[in-house]
């Protein structure tokens, strides 16, 4: 059975977007992104920010 052409185009735009929207995840908030937050780094800046 062939595809009609209407439903291949709409596939294949699909998959260009989903492969872009992947693209931009790992680009700008992949793993490499993202900063190590230590226990006692985020108790010392709550402490900090809290107003007395």
């Amino acid at each position: 059975m062939r595809t009609r052409p209407l439903a291949r185009d709409i596939a294949i735009a699909l998959a260009f977007k989903l492969m872009a929207l992947i693209a931009l995840y790992v680009a700008f908030f992949g793993p490499a992104h993202r900063i190590k937050v230590t226990p006692a780094q985020m108790a010392e800046t709550l402490s900090a920010a809290t107003p007395r």
